[in-house]
């Protein structure tokens, strides 16, 4: 216990670099916690103005843990993520580990003595020996310049410079600058842990808010293209996914991501600038070149990085910088549309009054085109469908905040889509289902059913539903058996009577013998089957048709979201396998009740299609939610829980029964089953078989317990019987009466947060507009785009949708950022004025003569702009 107590303590003093915490000669430079031997002598430098104790104790003692005295080495990128996995997989169990993938290739530098050779004559090596000047492939280095020793670093794999910027403080500031006037290298040194990997000081400056320390870097050489791949910055979702690959320095990530995660500041100091709401450094960035279209591993880009952190102000400074609003992430998403899928309104309304022109404006009312590319379901260059559209991931959004999206210009194109095509599809569709529905209601209902229940008796009762007569019987001894009545042994003969004129081969075929059977029976049936069996053969080609054209993964997922068409369309599954088994009636009697069985489940399944139309009907459509809701949710929990106390029980009422009927056999010394029935006191075996118990406790759940509860009383054993009483009670208490009342309250709940969200029944109709508009030819869809839309400019294939409006149309959210924008360009405006009235005094105080504009006079063009910005 002892010994491993004390490896415990070990464990907990190591450092994520594989070593303990006091073993780390930088940490006695500058600590954790605002001590090391330097900062004395920085206080003492900043406080006397003598720098050269700090100068000399930096020369001494921090040179030592840099190569090459801070001139730097040449580490392979295959290196650095070998010390990135080695980390990673030292964290993670046995099971979680995951070597790097690729092949690392051979070490050109391992050739090289760096000691004696400068960085240039390193990259002239290189080049001679054909390594490409150390880049590999998308003209990524394959080479990192390293000034201090890998061996030599904090537990986050920081430099000295990233602890004193770590901790932010004024002295820690000062001894950082101090050091990079020492070793200029530092500034573009960068962390090597796997949680931190790729942070460099100008990250690091960033995040503390700091622009004058960014200004500083960046005078000083810091590089704006420095990607930070640690996993502190990385997704919630995506953190399980990390891999390394030795042919690249990024990490391996899975493109199935929400963006969560509150430190998820993308990968270069620009995203980091913008995630932080930091306009200053952003602009110093910008001025060194840096690309705001730069992509990180998920491919966002400044804008997307604005959308998720829901930065606006950011978001407005990146698009008058010259972010661009079409670049896609690896998800096919631009900033558009990622700010549909997260359902970011705000956002969502600024990039699209960013992407809109306005066409006229009178007072409170305005024509506005909106660029369809992004925003439609329909694809502007070929008519198929964009499944990345922001339409598409609001209507199949889940949460509460798409449907707020569902108002304004979305609501207007899912009417004019419903107005161009989708209401005559809808009423087209409902027609054919419901002639299809006819003839399988003809095909069912019309079948022999008195023929069956002949089958059924063996003949004796015909087709016609009258029972035989005597006279067509004939009997035969089957076999003798000894039944023990309770007077005396009596020895009985057992007869099994027939039918003299029952056919059973023919019988086993009525199905199929038209001819025979009465013209409804008969001819209509056959007519109504064969119908339904040519609409289901076109129903499935149209559905292939549907599949080659837009892929079978997402036609599945379409299907998903509508049930009941799923469900109906497996019913043609079950059409296609009665015809075998019809065919093999002559064969054996289970294929003619296979038949029947199969038949049976499919009518119900058919009927289900109805509640697909429903979900357009204004007044249904949310009910039918409502109920999809409920078997998916609190239905299916309710049925987990009632599972286990329903198995339970019935085991247990089993076990109390069967010792019963031993005690009432022991009490009468006779068998249970030829006991005298005329006391009505006697106990008789309810549960005879566990399946038999099961079935009997559900009944009782449903409130049918009196027959069940009689049977406990008559119970001879009292002991049992009062077991089997509490038993009742239990189950009657923790299953009737709680846990059905609360399935009531769980329904109900669900029942009213539906019913109160009355854009519920906005989703159930788009919905249904986009899926019918899935089964419409790409033409087909190009030419009622063009119906609802209007070219963008010179441009026909670039469509717009116009919307006239009046500004009090909008919502809350639309008003307020509207007001916001109208203040913040009054604001703009009067801070022009204010800059054009100094100008002017200036130029007064300087003696230059001055026209009578500037001496009061005003002229109408300018009377008219000063009511404009006053307005």
């Amino acid at each position: 216990m002892g010994s491993s107590h004390s490896s415990e303590a070990e464990k907990a003093k190591l450092g994520t670099m594989g070593r303990l915490s006091e073993d780390m000669l930088l940490y006695r430079l500058v600590d954790m916690h605002g001590g090391g031997e330097l900062i004395p002598w920085m206080r003492y430098a900043h406080k006397t103005g003598d720098h050269s104790i700090i100068d000399g104790f930096i020369d001494i003692r921090v040179r030592e843990f840099l190569y090459k005295g801070g001139e730097g080495k040449l580490v392979t990128v295959t290196e650095l993520v070998k010390i990135r996995n080695k980390q990673r997989n030292a964290m993670l169990s046995a099971f979680s580990r995951k070597k790097g993938k690729g092949k690392s290739g051979p070490n050109v530098l391992d050739a090289v003595n760096q000691e004696g050779v400068n960085a240039g004559d390193v990259q002239k090596i290189l080049k001679l020996v054909g390594d490409g000047g150390g880049k590999g492939k998308g003209g990524e280095s394959k080479y990192r310049d390293i000034c201090w020793k890998l061996e030599e670093r904090g537990s986050m794999g920081e430099t000295l410079l990233g602890v004193c910027l770590l901790q932010g403080t004024s002295i820690h500031n000062m001894l950082a600058l101090k050091l990079l006037d020492n070793f200029p290298k530092l500034v573009n040194d960068f962390n090597v842990s796997e949680d931190y990997y790729g942070l460099s000081p100008l990250h690091q400056a960033i995040v503390n808010e700091d622009p004058y320390m960014v200004s500083v870097l960046l005078r000083r050489g810091a590089d704006v293209s420095k990607r930070c791949f640690g996993a502190f910055f990385c997704t919630e979702d995506q953190k399980t996914s990390r891999t390394d690959s030795m042919e690249h320095e990024a990490v391996d990530l899975s493109p199935k991501t929400n963006y969560t995660g509150r430190m998820y500041f993308g990968e270069y100091p620009l995203h980091f600038a913008a995630c932080m709401n930091q306009p200053e450094c952003y602009r110093l960035l910008l001025v060194k070149k840096a690309n705001p279209n730069a992509q990180d591993t998920n491919g966002n880009t400044v804008l997307h990085m604005c959308v998720i952190h829901e930065n606006m102000d950011m978001l407005r400074l990146a698009v008058q910088t010259g972010a661009s609003l079409r670049i896609t992430n690896k998800q096919g998403l631009t900033p558009l549309t990622l700010a549909a899928k997260l359902a970011k309104k705000k956002i969502f309304i600024e990039l699209l009054d960013l992407e809109s022109d306005v066409v006229w404006a009178y007072g409170e009312a305005s024509q506005t085109a909106y660029p369809l590319a992004d925003i439609d379901t329909i694809n502007e260059k070929n008519g198929e469908m964009n499944e990345q559209s922001a339409l598409s991931l609001v209507v199949y959004g889940e949460t509460a905040e798409h449907l707020e999206l569902l108002d304004g210009l979305l609501e207007n194109i899912l009417q004019a889509k419903w107005d161009a095509y989708a209401k005559t599809s809808w009423y087209r569709s409902l027609a054919s289902f419901s002639f299809y529905y006819i003839c399988f209601f003809m095909a069912y209902m019309n079948r022999p059913f008195s023929y069956t229940t002949q089958i059924s008796t063996n003949g004796m009762v015909n087709q016609h539903g009258e029972p035989l007569k005597f006279s067509d019987m004939k009997y035969k001894i089957d076999y003798n058996r000894t039944l023990v009545s309770t007077d005396d042994l009596t020895r009985l003969n057992y007869y099994q009577y027939t039918n003299l004129h029952y056919d059973e081969l023919k019988a086993r075929c009525h199905l199929i013998n038209y001819a025979e059977l009465p013209l409804t029976q008969g001819w209509i049936r056959l007519g109504a089957e064969v119908l339904v069996l040519v609409q289901v053969i076109i129903q499935i080609a149209m559905d292939v048709l549907d599949i080659r054209r837009i892929g079978r993964k997402k036609w599945w997922n379409v299907m998903v979201a509508f049930p009941a068409k799923l469900i109906w369309k497996m019913t043609f599954f079950g059409i296609f396998f009665i015809v075998p088994l019809r065919a093999a009636c002559h064969l054996s009697m289970t294929f003619v009740i296979l038949d029947n069985v199969i038949s049976t489940i499919l009518v119900p399944m058919t009927t289900i299609h109805f509640l697909y139309y429903s979900r357009a009907v204004k007044f249904v459509g949310p009910f039918v939610l409502m109920i999809y809701t409920i078997i998916a949710s609190d239905l299916s929990r309710f049925i987990a829980i009632y599972l286990i106390f329903l198995i339970g029980f019935s085991q247990s009422f089993y076990l109390i029964f069967t010792a019963c009927e031993r005690a009432e056999y022991e009490n009468s010394n006779v068998t249970a089953t030829l006991r005298a029935d005329d006391d009505g006191d006697s106990f008789q075996n309810l549960l005879p078989n566990p399946q038999e118990a099961l079935i009997r406790t559900f009944i009782m759940t449903i409130g049918e317990f009196m027959s069940l509860y009689r049977e406990l009383a008559a119970c001879n054993s009292l002991l049992l019987s009062t077991i089997g009483k509490i038993c009742f009670i239990i189950f009657e208490l923790g299953v009737s009466i709680l846990q059905f009342n609360l399935l009531i309250a769980m329904m109900t709940r669900t029942y009213e947060e539906i019913f109160q969200t009355s854009k519920e029944w906005k989703r159930q109709w788009a919905q249904v507009i986009l899926m019918l508009e899935l089964s419409v030819a790409p033409k087909k869809r190009l030419h009622h785009m063009q119906q609802y839309s209007r070219p963008r400019g010179t441009q026909k294939d670039i469509r717009a949708f116009v919307v006239i409006k009046k500004n009090d149309d909008d919502d809350e959210v639309a008003r307020q950022v509207r007001q916001e924008k109208r203040e913040r360009m009054h604001e703009e405006k009067m801070a022009l004025i204010r800059k054009k009235q100094r100008e002017i005094e200036r130029e007064g105080a300087a003696g230059r003569p001055v026209t009578r504009r500037y001496l009061g006079g005003e002229s109408n063009l300018e009377k008219s702009r000063r009511k404009s910005f006053a307005t």
